[in-house]
């Protein structure tokens, strides 16, 4: 089946859906793009990156002032 990226929605697909089609029928060709090689294939640009950061570099970041501000003294 070949892989077609819409263009152009109808009822029940958005723009940026990835359909698969045995057939396109030609009421459908101005409405999709053909995906050609690797670009219909799905894959996350960054699979070693974690989601939630560790506690201990949050209090890190924390610690260290934002650039453009100094940082309060205790009084």
């Amino acid at each position: 089946m070949a892989k077609y990226e819409v263009i152009r929605p109808w009822h029940g697909v958005v723009i940026g859906d990835i359909v698969e089609l045995d057939k396109l029928h030609m009421a459908l060709e101005p409405n999709v793009r053909l995906l050609k090689g690797e670009a219909g294939e799905l894959s996350p640009a960054t699979p070693e990156a974690v989601s939630n950061p560790s506690a201990e570099d949050a209090e890190q970041e924390d610690e260290s002032p934002k650039p453009g501000r100094k940082k309060k003294e205790a009084e």
